[in-house]
């Protein structure tokens, strides 16, 4: 059920994200906040929504294109995260990482809205 590992997913986003945040506490170096909000932003909040969202409205969940919604899913909250995380790491030459996977995210949500509103 798509529903369910958008969720499943997204807790171990949440989990990932509290040990990020709990790792910058400890260390006292809070550099990688921007790739700790985007890890809770992406992977918990939007993914749960999502999969919340699917499972109030399996016609939409249903629709052929929505596993893929899923995937691009995955793909920009990884991309984002790293990308994000080794630019403020120093390494500026990883911005086309984020960069891809910042498309990746609209673009699937616009993929996500489309499927909503033609279906719901």
């Amino acid at each position: 059920m798509l529903a369910e590992k958008f969720i499943k997913s997204s807790v171990i986003y949440a989990v990932l994200g509290m040990a990020l945040g709990i790792y910058m506490a400890i260390s006292e170096d809070h550099i990688q906040m921007p790739a700790h909000a985007h890890l809770n932003l992406l992977g918990w909040v939007s993914m749960a929504l999502m999969g919340l969202i699917y499972k109030q409205w399996p016609v939409v969940a249903a629709a052929k294109l929505a596993p893929v919604t899923f995937w691009l899913a995955h793909i920009a909250v990884i991309g984002l995260t790293i990308g994000v995380g080794l630019i403020y790491a120093g390494h500026v030459e990883f911005a086309p990482v984020a960069a891809i996977a910042a498309v990746v995210a609209i673009a699937n949500m616009i993929l996500f809205a489309t499927l909503f509103y033609r279906r719901a």
